[in-house]
């Protein structure tokens, strides 16, 4: 089974117990079924859309806040989390079934900004079986990049904005195969790109689940129209023609802290 590591998200075996994992952080609980509830109260949440994008399958949470996930899952899987008045989320599930998949979700405010939580792929639809998570690949490829206009508040001093990118997979750089993420053993491409407002501020070199961005302040139109782009990588092993790494990507929202 490949790998998946999250830059912020914390995946802690406790013997005996579940996982919990909020926005960033994972706890101890003894809750024995999948559930969904609220991060600050710690309510379960009634009507929470769950989907797996790569099966087509979508279920929603029971008044207690509890689901089933009735459909095969046999590798790393995107599962997104969705409720009105609620910060978008999702994570890869790994080991299905060993233990409950325990989630607090954390309310929207009005410095959080949701750019989008579709499921998008980018790339050139050609790409290895052993590409990673290449069986969980769950849409076609709209072109190279993604690109999307948004506007901002305004940012008063001491604040920071941060760009969240809720999960992301088939990343084949060389850093994704030394972890195990990507099978490919015959080549490697560059790391996805990351722009804003036509600045490059980030590469992304591996697979994971709620990765931050730092958005530098000169970069922010205050008040106006603000674009982030998402470029993904070439083959660095192709030089008669451009071989573009398919990737695929869900919810991203910008932060104001």
């Amino acid at each position: 089974m490949k790998k998946l590591i999250a830059l912020i998200l914390l995946f802690i075996g406790i013997p005996a117990f579940s996982q919990v994992i909020t926005g960033e952080i994972t706890k101890a609980s003894k809750r024995n079924s999948n559930q969904i509830f609220d991060s600050a109260t710690n309510v379960p949440i009634e009507g929470v859309i769950i989907k797996i994008p790569a099966k087509g399958y979508s279920t929603k949470t029971k008044k207690d806040g509890t689901f089933k996930l009735q459909t095969n899952i046999n590798s790393p899987t995107i599962m997104s989390v969705e409720k009105s008045g609620y910060k978008p989320f999702s994570m890869t599930l790994t080991d299905l079934g060993k233990k409950p998949i325990q989630v607090g979700i954390e309310k929207t405010t009005p410095k959080d900004i949701i750019v989008d939580t579709d499921m998008v792929h980018i790339g050139d639809n050609s790409f290895s079986p052993r590409s990673a998570n290449a069986d969980e690949f769950s849409i076609v490829s709209s072109g190279p990049f993604y690109s999307k206009e948004f506007n901002l508040p305004s940012i008063k001093s001491g604040e920071e904005l941060f760009l969240v990118l809720g999960s992301i997979i088939g990343i084949d750089t060389m850093f994704a195969q030394r972890l195990g993420q990507s099978g490919v053993l015959t080549a490697y491409s560059s790391p996805p790109e990351i722009f804003f407002n036509g600045n490059k501020i980030a590469e992304i070199k591996i697979n994971g689940d709620n990765q931050k961005i730092k958005i530098p302040l000169n970069l922010i139109h205050q008040n106006s129209s603000n674009n982030v782009t998402i470029k993904t990588g070439r083959n660095l092993y192709k030089t008669s023609s451009v071989d573009y790494d398919d990737i695929e990507f869900t919810n991203l929202l910008f932060e104001i802290k």
